[in-house]
């Protein structure tokens, strides 16, 4: 029988975390080791379908927030308690480990995985909350995970980090699905209207640290030097905010927001450029995609250099300002090189097969132990 691991995610949505946890489950051994979820939605994720006819379990349960904390404290201990065949419990909800991990703790669950995947910026109110609730996870948590260094400061601190218990566990992805394909960009270029049209890229769901606005203001600085330029916007969330703000710059009919989708890999064929000017992050799997997919990309400085596999990404701080942003896009026009950067994923550590094989080895090994 293989070993059971509970991972606790918000919701399988198509996102970061949840690709890479989709992306991790469909390489592993499921002979000797099955994931189920337990999700703080009560509405089914893009993912959950195949959650389930890969052998695992999703539980839902209403969101997790300040105020419904203790209510959620309770039912996990609960759940937990009556599910004893969990040995391991992996958190991947950042600030939220610690707390969760208490109620694993409670429950008499032997291994406790606490994982940062990002790495924020301090300021704001909720940047605040979340500051004061990540607090507990270094006392709760058995072991440490990240996606970076940044992000394993973030959520341990500088002495964790020094003292080496935090273990770095790059995003890697399956780079031989997003290599560059000619046929593809042909097909996808032509379906949706993108011939002889200079496209920027961006994959991010409509949240604040994707930094969508400053976005849109490096666009209508490009589209003013280039009317051709056309940029599309992959990833879920409420875009009105967005769509409006593009109206306002008279670049409206030059953006395309085309939603959630699981082709990002086509979608990646049909670009010139990928930008993405967030204003943090763990390790964004996205770029490290259109790294795979042979894409010039443009990011901003607050993101880890970690996720610079190839030497197609330049980093460029967001305080240069959009036309400097935009000029430095202009000059990536006529890259037409597509190679293949296979080799840059596997030497860097970033091959999914090779995560999946050491995530499989750490359960069993953990569960072994206990």
């Amino acid at each position: 029988m293989p070993i059971r691991v509970l991972q606790v995610v918000t919701k399988m949505n198509r996102a970061g975390i949840e690709n890479l946890l989709i992306e991790i489950y469909r390489h592993v051994d499921r002979s000797e080791v099955q994931f189920d979820f337990y999700t703080f939605r009560l509405d089914p994720g893009h993912l959950d379908r195949e959650v389930m006819s890969l052998g695992g379990k999703i539980y839902y349960n209403p969101p997790l927030t300040p105020v419904s904390w203790l209510r959620s404290h309770v039912d996990l201990v609960e759940f937990l308690r009556q599910h004893p065949e969990y040995k391991i419990v992996h958190a991947h909800m950042n600030a939220w480990c610690g707390l969760l991990l208490r109620s694993a703790q409670k429950a008499g669950v032997p291994v406790r995985i606490a994982h940062s995947h990002t790495a924020l910026r301090s300021g704001g109110l909720t940047n605040l909350v979340k500051n004061i609730i990540k607090l507990p996870v270094n006392r709760y948590a058995t072991h440490r995970f990240a996606v970076s260094r940044q992000a394993g400061i973030w959520l341990y601190g500088k002495k964790a980090e020094k003292d080496k218990v935090v273990q770095i566990w790059a995003n890697s992805i399956d780079y031989r699905k997003f290599a560059f394909n000619p046929d593809a960009r042909r097909e996808m270029r032509k379906e949706h209207d993108l011939e002889n049209k200079f496209v920027l890229m961006h994959v991010g769901n409509c949240r604040f640290e994707k930094n969508h606005p400053f976005l849109l203001e490096v666009f209508a600085r490009v589209r003013a030097h280039d009317p051709s330029a056309q940029l599309v916007l992959i990833g879920g969330g409420d875009w009105k905010k967005i769509l409006d703000q593009a109206d306002r710059l008279g670049v409206g009919n030059g953006l395309s927001v085309t939603g959630s989708r699981p082709d990002v890999d086509l979608f990646l064929q049909a670009g010139d450029v990928f930008v993405f000017p967030s204003l943090y992050e763990g390790m964004p799997v996205a770029v490290i995609e259109a790294q795979a997919a042979g894409l010039p990309c443009l990011i901003s400085d607050s993101i880890t250099d970690e996720v610079c596999i190839t030497p197609l990404v330049e980093q460029v701080p967001l305080s240069a300002g959009p036309e400097i942003w935009a000029q430095k896009i202009l000059a990536r026009k006529n890259l037409a090189r597509r190679d293949d950067w296979g080799e840059y994923f596997v030497k860097s550590g970033f091959d999914i097969e090779n995560l999946a094989q050491k995530m499989a080895a750490f359960y069993l090994a953990a569960a072994g132990d206990d």
